[in-house]
């Protein structure tokens, strides 16, 4: 495997409330939806640009995802979703690392 970057991105900050809805669901909240765009301004700024994106299909992991993608003029149709990264732990992050093309040098996740 060649030597990649790694770009983990946590998710904007999220709902609680409705406690009704299922961790997977919660959406971002009125500051997560206005803090993810800067953080991809803030991503662009320090240069920042993956060949792939990834996210887990957790509401508010994909949505961060794909305002970041928007901010730093990454196709949002080329964000793969992943359900394996939701709850995923270290093994699973690293069989996933491991198993990435190695046509990419620089990948993000979410």
């Amino acid at each position: 495997m060649a030597d990649k970057e790694l770009i983990l991105v946590r998710h904007a900050k999220s709902s609680w409330g409705d406690p009704g809805l299922a961790d997977h669901d919660r959406p971002l909240n009125k500051r997560g939806e206005r803090n993810a765009p800067e953080m991809g301004i803030r991503l662009t700024a320090s240069g920042v640009r993956p060949e792939a994106m990834f996210t887990s299909t957790a509401v508010r992991a994909a949505t961060t995802a794909e305002i970041v993608a928007e901010a730093i003029e990454f196709p949002q149709d080329e964000i793969v979703k992943e359900p394996g990264l939701y709850h995923a732990d270290v093994g699973e992050w690293l069989a996933w690392v491991t198993g990435l093309d190695d046509v990419w040098n620089t990948v993000m996740a979410f």
